[in-house]
């Protein structure tokens, strides 16, 4: 029995003693975000904080923030030091790319061993939960093999020299125990080469397979043609054997047929090129009935704030915020005929050197006031944020500042002018920015004393309202390049919007509308320099949780009050993210004072594919459902209907209830939508996969309930409860894909 039991026992205490029989582990490297370079190792730069600054260096302390790590390159040299171990273990996280963000191992000035943080920070789902929520990723270990190096000096560098990457953790220990896993050990440095894909262009857009969301390399990718350079981005490039996790078009070749094009890029030596690719059209989507039909939205990647709505050739251009990397915002590009059908084009504003491509507007340049292209020809004129750095960590030190890029092509691509910024020169890198330093948003707009947002008018100048610390701020100029403040109000957030709306159709009185992100909204005035508001709070201007960053489209044709038709879109957050449809706004008197009514804008009508006109129509308690047979699931509704006899109207569409309840004082559609006074029912419900919106249009009322995920049910009903309804209207539109 005794010896039964011994065996074991012997093997345990071998277990435990085992790793005292190695000689001692050594760390030569435990370095943080919140860490300061070791005293003996050789700073270069400002992506580690700098460690004897000199009076010409910006940066003067050695602890950078994540800002400066993020935004700047540098490296960490080691002293010189003797391979005393089997292997040098490497546990590092941050950004990955094999030779810009590496730790290398170096004996007699070679590059031997090489490793980055694979899978990397900065990618949809690697421990981001939103752009807004930045955490640190788990570092991933890496041992390098060098007992064939034991008794050489050597050197460690880590090396940070992508200006769109930085290390989180990097801890390197001297041991003599391999990993236990059977996980692979490094015996070489990267192999990086330099790549090319050269050809004469037949095709409309320039395609480039991005990789997973994790583990692709984020690296430069350059564009020429006929040898001028057209594009220089970094993306994360699916090339050999990464899996292609789809394509972004990336440069409108449209104007450039038969000539030569050159892509450069690296790839592994190991490793197969790029399947780049040139096509008449952009990869088409998912269509099934689990993605939204009509609405914009992305086939990869993350959709945000609508951006640069603007008509311009007989084009409604729509951009909005796109990231497939976080470590990147670029502006999408959408174009339409009619409002409704939305084409996809290549991405019109990616990131570069002074940040991420944040909210702005368009205008059309009609007196080429820019001089970037004729008054036959006006510039289209984006205006947007640079926003470098991230908010969100310990040190809240994002800078941004605002830029501008015009296109002469139809807006086709855009060319960043090259004195950006044209506002916050003086803005640089420093530690701890207060919080409320945000500076961004640009809405920008044509001005005239005598027509008011006339963009032929003569005799106006540029106007934009720019969202800093606590509220908006009113500038002005007249070339859009050098701007002047003029005015400042306080208690808006982000996605600033200023314009007029006649009252109640009247073009005699007109008055002004400046919301912001969330879409509170003051009437004022306003004379070209300043906004004066009339109402003492401001008024929501729909209600729900899916609903954010609307905005205004500009340079649109005249309504009949003599005002540009203000037509409006937004986010639709939630599960997929959507662009609204885009809807109409009035400025109407209602029974709860003046509002900013809404409803789809006319050009709804070419969606619809079948109409069922049931006006007249008598409902009575507990009848059979008159819309039994309306099963396509993509509805527009209207109805008007006096409900004093009832108690409630319901609306079954697609297994969700809409319930509005009859009191004494009126209407109400949840406890926040009241509709006092009144219990005639003008109702409009847009129906997609993915989204229900709700208009009171005659109340300046609107609401777009979150949908947790798209329903199989597509049915529609109606319902009363209490006594008997006559619809003076009833009508369901049932409304086709757009995609």
């Amino acid at each position: 029995m005794k010896t039964k039991f011994m065996i074991p026992l012997y093997c345990m205490v071998l277990a435990v003693l085992a790793p005292s029989l190695h000689a001692e582990d050594r760390v030569l490297l435990d370095f943080n975000m919140q860490t300061l370079p070791p005293a003996d190792w050789a700073v270069e730069g400002y992506a580690f904080g700098t460690h004897n600054p000199t009076p010409a260096e910006r940066q003067k302390q050695a602890l950078g923030t994540r800002n400066q790590r993020y935004v700047q390159k540098g490296r960490m040299t080691s002293p010189e030091f003797t391979i005393e171990s089997d292997y040098l273990k490497v546990d590092c996280a941050g950004t990955y790319h094999p030779t810009e963000v590496a730790v290398v191992l170096m004996v007699d000035g070679k590059e031997l061993r090489s490793c980055s943080p694979e899978p990397g920070y900065g990618f949809l789902g690697a421990k981001l939960p939103s752009p807004r929520m930045f955490i640190a990723p788990d570092p991933v270990n890496y041992f390098f093999d060098v007992r064939t190096l034991r008794g050489k000096q050597a050197v460690l560098e880590v090396r940070d020299q992508h200006y769109d990457g930085l290390f989180f953790d990097v801890k390197i220990t001297a041991t003599d125990q391999g990993p236990d896993n059977g996980q692979a050990v490094i015996t070489q440095a990267v192999n990086w080469i330099e790549d090319h894909f050269e050809t004469k262009i037949k095709g409309d857009y320039l395609l480039v397979p991005v990789g997973p969301l994790a583990g692709t390399p984020l690296q430069r990718v350059t564009v020429e043609i006929e040898g001028e350079q057209k594009l220089s981005v970094h993306l994360p490039l699916a090339f050999g054997e990464i899996k292609t996790a789809g394509y972004q078009a990336v440069y409108d070749l449209t104007h450039y047929q038969g000539r030569p094009l050159k892509v450069t890029y690296h790839r592994f030596a190991e490793s197969g090129p790029a399947k780049l690719l040139m096509q008449r059209d952009i990869p088409g989507r998912d269509v099934s009935d689990t993605m939204p039909a009509f609405h914009v939205h992305n086939r990869i990647g993350m959709l945000n704030d609508p951006n640069g709505l603007v008509y311009y050739n007989d084009e409604w251009h729509l951009f909005h915020q796109f990231a497939y990397n976080l470590s990147h915002t670029d502006w999408k590009h959408y174009v339409s005929k009619d409002l409704m059908h939305w084409e996809e084009r290549s991405i019109a504003l990616f990131h570069d050197e002074q940040g991420c491509m944040f909210s702005g507007s368009a205008v059309v340049d009609v007196m080429n006031t820019s001089g970037w292209g004729s008054k036959n020809e006006p510039p289209l004129v984006l205006a947007y944020t640079s926003s470098s750095g991230n908010a969100g960590w310990k040190e809240n030190d994002q800078i941004q500042t605002q830029g501008l890029a015009y296109s002469t092509d139809g807006g086709r691509n855009f060319i960043k002018y090259e004195g950006n910024p044209v506002l916050g020169h003086e803005q640089h890198i420093i530690k701890n920015r207060p919080k409320d330093s945000d500076t961004r948003d640009p809405k920008i707009f044509w001005f005239s004393p005598t027509k008011g947002r006339d963009a032929n008018a003569k005799d106006g100048h540029w106007v934009m309202v720019l969202f800093e610390r606590t509220g908006h701020n009113i500038y002005t100029s007249p070339d859009l390049k050098a701007w002047t403040k003029t005015g400042a109000i306080k208690g808006f957030h982000e996605c600033p919007e200023l314009f007029p709306l006649a009252v109640d159709g009247d073009p005699e009185n007109v008055k002004w509308i400046m919301y912001g992100a969330r879409s509170h909204y003051h009437i004022g005035t306003f004379d070209g320099k300043r906004f004066k508001p009339e109402t003492k709070k401001q008024i929501a201007m729909y209600y729900g949780d899916k609903c954010y960053a609307s905005q205004t489209f500009n340079n649109t044709e005249k309504g009949p009050d003599g005002q540009p038709r203000r037509i409006q879109t937004m986010w639709q957050g939630g599960r997929f993210g959507q662009i609204s449809l885009p809807v109409e706004l009035t400025l109407k008197t209602t029974p709860l004072g003046r509002r900013v009514c809404m409803l789809p804008a006319k050009e709804i009508k070419n969606l619809y594919q079948r109409t069922e006109i049931l006006d007249g129509f008598v409902l009575e308690p507990n009848q059979a459902n008159p819309l039994e047979k309306m099963k396509g699931g993509l509805y527009d509704i209207e109805l008007e209907v006096d409900l004093s006899q009832a108690a409630q109207l319901i609306l079954n569409i697609r297994g969700k209830r809409l319930i509005v309840d009859v009191s004494k004082d009126g209407l109400t559609l949840r406890r926040e939508m009241k509709i006092p006074g009144t219990k005639k029912l003008v109702l409009r419900v847009v129906v997609d996969n993915t989204s229900q919106d709700v208009f009171f249009g005659e109340h300046g009322l609107f609401y777009s309930p979150r949908m947790a995920k798209p329903s199989e049910d597509k049915s529609l009903g109606i319902e009363v409860k209490g006594g008997s309804v006559t619809f003076s209207k009833l009508r369901i539109h049932q409304l086709k894909s757009i995609w």
